[in-house]
């Protein structure tokens, strides 16, 4: 690859925000390829591929770099000739990379093979958690898979098209998808391309959603006509999902802390032609409390560690830790029996995260399910959707019914 001095310019950029300046990983490289509107197609997926790998595999650079701790732009220069090095490709003849060694990186390179910690670059605390839940076998395919990119996924929106149509129009834009009967509403793209410029979405006829996050309102197992609260809404994705299922019949009560998020709901699901969504503030949810146990589906996609998500969000593993989890616990401990009086008898009570770790996931079950509000509630179906068994973001989703007596 031939690297153009901008483009080294511009990963550092990238990389300093990230790392120096702790902010997200998505969120810069938007407004990088937003401020560099100059550069290519091939120089941004250049950029953005650089920069996520960096991310993803900056304990491994780092140690191959002779770097403990990132402080400056220099430690980033020399993390990146190691990415180049690595990568089995020529160093730019640049000052900034005047001190690269390649043979003592692949040198240091050679001593951390069977190091999975350091090899595949992960936090201490991360793997001995995965150890813990998964035994060393499955947590070592799920940490490869980890590892690799995530796929660019289509949500066929059911209202305004069919799957088969869909695939029809895309080839069309010279958008080739692939087909797989387990996601019956997704399309794969082949070959990663931007789509939110098209027509097509911008008309409403697909969203961009995870293959394993589009299993959380098909395990909602919906009817035209329900009443579901979405309890932690967030910007909508799976609510305007139940919305197509529902076939725009029923109600949809969408509730998040945040109003911008809401506002971003309501945007999408006028994209989309779904008209049933009302959204709510969740400050204010004392307002609907005449559906205490008249509700047909109560959906909590609860916030979670997002370790399952590694795929896509890379930087998560690096901001997360312990102590933030057992935070988020509690909160999805709250919510899970706060919302659960509002299920009428007969119906269904959905728990999801995009996380596979027990104390997240299954344990929080168990626990609800020994409270005299969990009393009320058997489990329909639970399962852990794995990124090395499919491919895609590692997610949790259970059902419980609650009983009619």
């Amino acid at each position: 690859m031939k690297w153009h001095h901008n483009l080294l310019v511009g990963v550092i950029d990238g990389l300093e925000e990230i790392f120096l300046h702790n902010k997200q990983a998505v969120k810069v490289v938007e407004k990088l390829i937003d401020e560099n509107k100059k550069w290519g197609s091939r120089d941004r997926k250049i950029v953005l591929s650089t920069i996520y790998d960096t991310v993803r595999w900056i304990r491994k650079y780092g140690y191959c770099s002779s770097i403990e701790e990132l402080t400056s732009r220099k430690d980033l220069w020399d993390i990146l000739g190691t990415f180049i090095v690595l990568k089995g490709e020529i160093i730019p003849d640049i000052i900034e990379f005047s001190n690269i060694n390649p043979e003592k990186i692949l040198k240091k390179e050679n001593e951390i093979i069977n190091n999975r910690k350091i090899n595949e670059s992960i936090p201490d605390w991360l793997d001995e958690m995965g150890l813990n839940d998964f035994g060393e076998a499955l947590w070592n395919k799920e940490v490869k898979a980890f590892n690799t990119r995530s796929s660019l996924v289509l949500r066929c929106n059911s209202l305004k098209t069919n799957i088969k149509e869909l695939k029809k129009l895309l080839k069309i834009e010279n958008i080739d998808t692939l087909l797989k009967k387990e996601y019956p509403n997704a399309l794969f793209v082949i070959d990663h391309k931007k789509v939110t410029n098209l027509s097509l979405y911008k008309s409403g006829f697909f969203e961009i959603q995870d293959a394993n996050s589009q299993n959380v309102a098909i395990s909602c197992n919906l009817k035209p006509g329900m009443t579901i609260i979405d309890a932690c809404a967030g910007a909508g994705g799976k609510t305007i999902h139940m919305g197509s299922i529902l076939k725009n019949k029923g109600e949809i009560i969408a509730l998040d802390p945040y109003d911008t998020k809401l506002k971003e709901l309501v945007r999408r699901a006028k994209r989309n032609g779904i008209t049933i969504i009302k959204t709510l503030n969740t400050s204010k949810n004392k307002n609907i409390s005449k559906l205490i146990g008249k509700t047909d589906r109560v959906l909590i996609d609860a916030p979670c560690s997002g370790l399952g998500v590694l795929k896509r969000n890379p930087d998560t593993k690096w901001k997360m830790n312990p102590e933030k989890i057992k935070k988020l616990i509690k909160t999805q401990e709250y919510l899970i029996n706060y919302w659960s009086k509002y299920v009428k008898p007969g119906g269904e009570l959905i728990y999801s995260t995009c996380s596979i770790f027990h104390q997240e996931n299954n344990n929080q079950i168990k626990i609800f399910l020994n409270t005299k509000a969990g009393k009320k509630f058997i489990i329909k179906n639970e399962k852990t959707h794995f990124s090395y068994t499919t491919g895609f973001d590692g997610f949790y989703i259970a059902q419980l019914v609650k009983s009619c007596e």
